[in-house]
């Protein structure tokens, strides 16, 4: 049975559970700890692997969430946030064991945003890349431009870059950019791409961008069909770069396919038991690149033997080369998603599937008889995978069995699996955020 999109979206949310904590004036500097930090650690419920009075907490304070997700990443060994201050925000990075801070940021200034446009301007939202042998962390939002171009393009998205081992007080960013976009079809989404940020947004047709965080150049994909040789522009009409290699972009079809021009295609690294055989040139695409994460991506396509059912698969994102894969008749989310990835990246998850990329085995955790389906948020290093049904229920998802088991009521669900640790992520009132790492038991 396949799970379906409005209870995937709903998976998603709940990974955010209501918390009672309320924020702080986002001026603390040392997060509250347990007996190795000399503060009192409250005790949470969290699931048995965890120990829910040893850790640290953080309270960022009322942080609006950008784009329906909320700003705070783990990775590198580091639990990285966007906290308010006097002149706008800060990116405040925390070493994930102790909670020490590593370094806070200048001040980050959302750009202004006209007045009579519906809702409120939120925080910066905070993505993580690591491009090369460096991760990044990219602070970014949408706002009016400031420059004196004539445009049609009235709005810019202002991006800090970071490297994440920086140091110290009020470090500066390595890179500030800013992209000219108009976002009146629809808001501008930032992921990662493979090398560098990828931005999107929808203004009379698909439009990309990408950013390279270690040189800060923007390379802009407004006409993806034009990168397919000799590719009627009918046929690829609707395509659009979904990730960028090491050897160029990788364009993908409006119904599927995807394809690096001059470098590897759908066709040439699908995994066993889907429909092969098909291009770009003929019009029948199969496989669609569903999300990227740390050199690696995941791809979904249709299965050969059945009319509705897929196969999911890992892939390295510069070779196109299969890692592994697995049968799941599940559609997954309806836009490309952010993989979890364990801290050592031997296991990779995204919505219903699980991938030991190590291994070269994958699992399905879509809906099967009475059982829900499940949304993977965490994976551990030794496979222990964590989610949320439909309904928000917790799940654990044990290394042995691989069976999803539900966890006991209240149990809070980690938002990213750290090495010997997990980090929890919930709202207070006003929007508060408040942040916390268990320990491993």
């Amino acid at each position: 049975m396949r799970t379906t999109r409005t209870a995937l979206a709903a998976a998603l949310a709940a990974v955010l559970l209501t918390g009672c904590g309320s924020g702080d004036d986002g001026k603390r500097d040392d997060a509250g700890q347990g007996s190795d930090g000399g503060h009192a650690t409250p005790r949470l419920s969290v699931p048995p692997a965890f120990d829910g009075g040893r850790g640290w907490d953080a309270e960022p304070g009322r942080v609006p969430s950008s784009a329906g997700t909320d700003p705070v990443v783990a990775a590198g060994g580091a639990v990285a946030y966007v906290e308010p201050s006097a002149d706008g925000y800060v990116v405040r990075v925390r070493d994930a064991a102790t909670g020490k801070v590593r370094w806070t940021s200048a001040a980050y200034r959302v750009p202004a945003t006209d007045p009579d446009a519906p809702g409120s301007p939120g925080a910066p939202g905070l993505t993580a890349v690591r491009q090369g042998d460096r991760t990044y962390l990219a602070a970014w939002a949408v706002g009016e431009r400031t420059d004196s171009a004539l445009s049609h393009e009235k709005e810019a998205v202002r991006i800090g870059v970071y490297p994440l081992d920086a140091s110290g007080d009020s470090v500066a960013p390595l890179h500030d950019v800013q992209i000219p976009v108009n976002t009146q079809e629809g808001s501008v989404q930032a992921r990662d791409g493979g090398v560098g940020l990828l931005l999107s947004w929808r203004s009379a047709g698909d439009h990309r961008a990408v950013v390279d965080l270690g040189t800060g150049r923007v390379t802009r994909y407004d006409d993806p069909a034009g990168l397919i040789p000799d590719c009627d522009s009918a046929m690829c009409a609707g395509s659009a770069v979904v990730a960028v290699t090491p050897e160029g972009p990788v364009v993908g079809g409006e119904s599927g396919g995807i394809r690096v021009p001059g470098g590897w295609s759908g066709e040439d690294i699908a995994p066993e038991g889907v429909e092969t055989g098909r291009t770009f040139v003929d019009g029948e695409q199969n496989g669609t690149l569903v999300g990227v994460r740390d050199g690696m991506f995941v791809a979904r396509w249709r299965a050969a033997d059945s009319a509705d059912g897929y196969v999911w698969s890992a892939h390295d994102l510069a070779s196109g080369r299969l890692l592994a894969g697995t049968v799941c008749d599940d559609d997954g989310p309806d836009t490309p998603s952010v993989p979890v990835a364990s801290p050592n990246g031997t296991r990779l998850g995204l919505g219903p599937v699980l991938f030991d990329v190590g291994a070269g085995t994958g699992r399905c955790l879509a809906a099967e008889g009475d059982r829900p389906g499940v949304t993977v948020t965490a994976v551990a290093d030794d496979g222990t995978a964590y989610g949320t049904t439909g309904s928000g229920t917790g799940v654990v998802v044990p290394k042995g069995t691989g069976t999803p088991e539900a966890l006991p009521g209240g149990t809070l669900v980690p938002a990213a699996a750290l090495d010997k640790g997990a980090l929890f992520v919930r709202r207070g009132d006003d929007e508060a955020l408040r942040l916390s790492v268990r320990r491993t038991r």
